[in-house]
């Protein structure tokens, strides 16, 4: 009893230094709900879990409009969620840094990768690694993605027509894709160690959204003493053990092929032929010693991993509940696979890709409905003019609030409703209203990677299959990410008898 007062002790004085620190309590005159003094908003949140977090927020923005204050000890977070007042922030090539006290706790995970860097570090490593996203070396990827779309799809028809969840599968799939395209290590189908790697990885992020709602689990003293904060360092370690084994099987691979002792196809990666994102930091570091270190790597690869298979992972399984719930879109989506493929089984090309308009169409209002991340922060390192009106003061926060921006009722007619045809090619809008990678210099750098990747999967599976609904509503789960809390789909081969007609 004695140490749980004191850590809930420490935690409030730790709490109460940071809100006198930080510069943000230089308040606007925005509109925003009231709250306790100092303390803010806090309470309200603390008695929400991960689900109700966004729909509070909503509430907030259907009363306050598009423009914002929120207070959480002391830190003032500004909410923006209309496309004219998110593009100053976007666009801004100086006012980059993320929310610190937010991200702080992904630090355990990612250090400081790409996603939490800032400032020139941030630049230069942006920098190095955009090359990685060439399209040459994007097109390179595409076996490997097409590999695991047909086992995926063979594990969906393995259901024989039966309810089957989703989650696990889809994770297993993104994972195994990231893993193979993006790192060049090829999985197995029966590793254990990535099955404990998927559940650590989704009890990592989980466990980064409930911290936040806990305000004794702030310190870090704290959190390591408490069983949350015990079970999270736990699956940290699992993921960063699971990387470094990835790291040390592409690294003995990468070694061999440039001493010339290898010959299963390698040296085409050396080349610059046929390479992953990680060999150009293998190269990077075997070139310019010291300019890219193995921790520099660990911390690039434990970013990529996670990241890279939690959002696409997010956005496959919203793709097959639209397309389920919407049998008509799904024909058309079909139709148009026809047309491209003739009714051949072979694995698209790149050229292929680029003529799936309407699937696109598809994948883009998918991501306008549900984006990946519904949110995320900014901390105000210079004044930000907003519009003639409003300057937000430097050290505030700024809450890009891309679930509401995708929903404006100024930009998007009917925006609850599911409508592929707003994505049609001619069609005009805002550029900053379908923000789901974001948007500026602080642009998601895997975006045409994730498409895709979202694309030849979901070729495949329409291709292959007849998807019908189990669920046919869901229960939206609010984390880092944006997921059902419950999806199930009927999968049913496809009848020849339409390509053969056709």
């Amino acid at each position: 009893m004695m140490s749980m007062t004191l850590s809930l002790l420490c935690a409030f004085l730790s709490v109460l230094i940071v809100g006198f620190l930080v510069k943000s309590w230089r308040r606007s005159k925005l509109p925003g709900p009231s709250g306790i003094p100092f303390l803010g908003q806090a309470l309200t949140m603390w008695l929400k879990n991960t689900r109700d977090i966004v729909p509070l927020f909503v509430g907030w923005r259907e009363k306050y409009g598009g423009l914002f204050e929120v207070e959480v000890f002391g830190m003032i977070y500004v909410f923006i969620s209309e496309p004219e007042l998110v593009e100053p922030i976007l666009t801004s090539s100086t006012n980059i840094t993320k929310g610190y006290f937010e991200y702080s706790f992904f630090r355990p995970m990612f250090n400081d990768g790409l996603i939490v860097s800032d400032g020139d570090k941030w630049r230069s490593r942006r920098k190095l690694l955009t090359p990685s996203f060439h399209f040459k070396i994007l097109e390179s990827s595409l076996k490997g993605m097409c590999r695991n779309s047909a086992a995926y799809v063979s594990t969906l028809l393995a259901s024989g027509g039966k309810p089957i969840k989703l989650e696990d599968i889809v994770y297993l799939n993104t994972l195994k894709i990231i893993v193979e395209t993006a790192m060049g290590v090829e999985l197995s189908s029966e590793d254990k160690e990535q099955n404990e790697y998927l559940t650590a990885s989704k009890q990592c992020v989980d466990g980064v959204v409930e911290r936040y709602l806990r305000v004794w689990q702030y310190s870090e003293l704290t959190f390591r003493l408490c069983d949350a904060g015990k079970q999270f360092f736990k699956n940290v370690d699992i993921t960063h053990n699971f990387d470094q084994k990835v790291i040390r099987e592409r690294k003995e691979l990468f070694q061999a092929a440039k001493n010339g002792t290898s010959n299963n196809g390698i040296e085409k990666n050396v080349a610059g032929r046929r390479k992953a994102f990680l060999d150009t930091l293998l190269e990077l570091d075997n070139s310019n010693p010291g300019l890219f270190t193995e921790a520099d790597i660990m911390e690039e690869v434990d970013t990529f991993m996670t990241a890279g298979h939690h959002t696409t992972a997010s956005a496959m399984m919203f793709a097959h509940f639209v397309l389920a719930n919407n049998p008509a879109v799904q024909e058309k989506v079909y139709d148009e696979q026809l047309e491209i493929f003739e009714g051949s089984e072979r694995m698209p090309t790149i050229q292929d890709l680029n003529k799936m308009i309407y699937l696109e169409m598809v994948i883009k209002e998918t991501l306008r409905l549900y984006p990946s991340v519904p949110f995320h922060t900014r901390l105000l390192t210079e004044d930000l003019r907003i519009d003639e009106s409003t300057v937000i003061k430097a050290g505030q926060s700024i809450l890009v609030f891309t679930y509401c921006v995708h929903r404006s009722k100024k930009h998007w007619e009917n925006p609850e409703e599911f409508i592929p045809e707003r994505f049609a090619p001619g069609i005009e809008r805002h550029p900053f209203s379908f923000i789901p990678f974001s948007a500026g210099p602080r642009n998601c750098i895997g975006q045409k990677f994730a498409i895709m990747e979202l694309k030849t999967v979901l070729s495949t599976v329409v291709r292959k299959c007849r998807l019908e609904p189990v669920t046919t509503s869901v229960d939206l789960d609010y984390g880092i990410t944006i997921k059902p809390s419950s999806l199930m789909v009927k999968a049913f081969p496809r009848d020849k008898t339409k390509a053969s007609l056709s």
